[in-house]
């Protein structure tokens, strides 16, 4: 009688060890197979990635550091939208201004969070500088070279974006400032742990 109990012993332990390898290499295939199909989708057939976003603006890359326009820019705590303002200030630029005030306002809650600045290669002409302590009081205007923008974008007038560590990394033009703008902006800050 011992030895029959011996004997199943022995039998079921080879079965027991091979249904165990068995959920071993199961529980390794499900955490390294779809790891590997997805690296093989990655590199063999970029084509089937997906390439667009959901942004409404354009990234500027790289990245510009707000400090190297103006050490004004790199004291702000906050979002900032940068408006580069042309000598005329014609009636598309005066567009974006009122374009960027209305975004802001759109933030509700959130309107503390987002600093407009204008940025000025010389003083404002008189008729602009007063256009702007009336219609735009809560913009800070800056006097600062805004020839690097130029480097990113010949579009006029164009409002950049800044983060609150001072990287100026995405732009919009006068077809997307209003409710794409706002609605990029209303994600940023609600994802955003900083500013």
């Amino acid at each position: 009688m011992s030895d029959q109990a011996g004997e199943s012993a022995t039998q079921s332990g080879p079965d027991e060890l091979r249904a165990s390898r068995i959920k071993l290499l199961t529980l390794i295939a499900i955490a390294f197979v779809p790891i590997f199909i997805a690296y093989i989708a990655y590199f063999q057939f970029p084509a089937i990635a997906p390439s667009g976003t959901t942004n409404q603006g354009q990234l500027v890359w790289p990245v510009v550091d707000g400090n190297g326009i103006d050490p004004m820019l790199a004291e702000l705590e906050n979002w900032a939208l940068i408006q580069p303002l042309a000598d005329d200030c014609a009636e598309d630029c005066r567009q974006m201004m009122y374009l960027s005030r209305q975004v802001v306002t759109g933030l509700g809650k959130n309107t503390d969070r987002v600093q407009r600045v204008l940025l000025s290669e010389s003083s404002l002409p008189e008729e602009l500088a007063s256009h702007v302590s009336v219609e735009h009081k809560d913009a800070l205007v800056i006097e600062a070279d805004t020839s690097l923008f130029q480097n990113i974008t010949r579009l006029e007038p164009v409002l950049f974006l800044m983060d609150p560590n001072g990287n100026i990394m995405m732009y919009y033009s006068l077809d997307k400032a209003g409710k794409p703008m706002l609605k990029d902006l209303k994600h940023l800050l609600k994802i955003s742990n900083i500013g």
